[in-house]
């Protein structure tokens, strides 16, 4: 019933959305074509350093909050990665197996950002990594989830409750004498000011409820849904690449002879540790995803008690400035006290499901995550094949 009131009351709004926006694609389909044409302006370079695949999305929504299109995938596909490529991936293996972990962990104040150091060495940020580009889009996107969030919980919401307080005060005197008459009352300027404050927190709160319904959600569920599908895609190279390296590494020596026993011992070794090393990429990545969403929400909460407490002490403000600085009527103080509690209340008690509405868009179900790779399964069968094979060639050679 709640989501029936929210469409008829947004109509209008999303119309002229659709009208501003033309012909452009929607979200969820955009989030899963192919590359568009690159927009300059989507993001700062300084962050990512290169165009995004598509052109930042459109509308009305783009006026209220920041929305990023989809960025430009640079892992590599299976069909480039040779013996010259497993070399250059195994850089960054060596380097972070052969890093000591930091037992003493810096004295940070919250334990992700001490996580999020280590799994930056750990991917070989700052090194011109192939990680680097994954590390700089989760970055830019959990700034702009935050700054979104930050903009509707401690900037539009006081706002508003601002406009409903003075709006109210405005409307006093012409819904004293009306009210006063429907509830019997004899204080008319009381009645008008108490009337006048409930309907104008009624109106603020519909606002909000619209507000954080249309452009907030929209925004932050397209952004995610490119976010979404850029993670979709990344995942799917590195296992297709951790296919490619298994198969090569349990086929090595089919391609070899005696003669090239030390040919065949390195390229051996190459592929074996590349194949580890596309599957601790995976959880790596996914250690990362799990430290920006947690950010996200721990400073969702301190968003959403920031903007709480400033429309509290924003109610107070008025109510003792009407009662002590300017001639409001009677009662107005404890009218302004009501109707911006009630606002406060009602209106922020919508927007704390802000983190688990935004994150039912995302599809980790379609991620090809560490746990699916089967890494001691693939060791296994390798480990396994190879003795087999040294059995055979050892009993044969007996026989002969």
């Amino acid at each position: 019933m709640l989501a029936f009131i929210i469409r008829i009351l947004t109509a209008p709004f999303r119309f002229l959305a659709r009208l501003l926006r033309g012909s452009a694609p929607p979200a969820r389909a955009a989030g899963k074509t192919g590359a568009g044409s690159a927009a300059k302006k989507a993001a700062p370079r300084e962050i990512l350093g290169e165009e995004f695949a598509e052109k930042a999305p459109g509308g009305i929504e783009a006026l209220c909050f920041r929305q990023l299109p989809r960025p430009r995938l640079t892992e590599r596909s299976a069909s480039d990665l040779g013996l010259d490529e497993a070399r250059e991936h195994l850089q960054y293996a060596d380097q972070f197996y052969n890093s000591a972990f930091p037992l003493f962990a810096r004295g940070d104040l919250f334990y992700e950002e001490v996580e999020e150091q280590y799994l930056n060495n750990a991917l070989g940020f700052g090194q011109n990594s192939i990680d680097q580009r994954f590390l700089e889009v989760m970055t830019l996107f959990r700034r702009t989830l935050n700054s979104n969030t930050k903009r509707l919980l401690v900037v539009y919401a006081p706002i508003l409750l601002i406009v409903s307080l003075a709006s109210g005060l405005t409307l006093a005197p012409a819904l004293g004498e009306s009210f006063a008459a429907l509830v019997g009352a004899s204080d008319v300027k009381s009645a008008g000011i108490f009337a006048a404050s409930l309907l104008a927190a009624a109106g603020g709160f519909i606002l909000t409820l619209i507000l954080f319904s249309w452009p907030f959600l929209v925004a932050q569920q397209r952004n995610l849904l490119n976010l979404d599908n850029y993670i979709t895609s990344k995942f799917a190279r590195i296992n297709n690449n951790f296919q490619v390296a298994k198969r090569r590494a349990l086929n090595v020596e089919r391609n070899m002879r005696m003669a090239q026993a030390d040919e065949l011992k390195e390229e051996a070794g190459v592929w074996t540790m590349t194949y580890q090393w596309f599957a601790m990429r995976l959880l790596l990545c996914e250690l990362m995803i799990r430290n920006r969403f947690y950010q996200i929400r721990r400073n969702t909460i301190l968003y959403w008690l920031a903007g709480a407490f400033a429309s509290l002490a924003i109610t107070g403000g008025a109510a003792y400035a009407a009662g002590r600085f300017f001639p409001a009527p009677d009662g107005a103080p404890l009218a302004i006290l009501a109707s911006g509690a009630a606002f406060t209340v009602f209106s922020y008690a919508l927007m704390q499901r802000t983190t688990s509405v935004m994150f039912s868009v995302l599809e980790a179900n379609e991620w090809s995550r560490f746990c699916l790779v089967n890494l001691p399964k693939t060791i296994r069968d390798h480990v396994g094949e190879d003795k087999v094979q040294i059995v055979t060639f050892r009993d044969r050679n007996r026989f002969e």
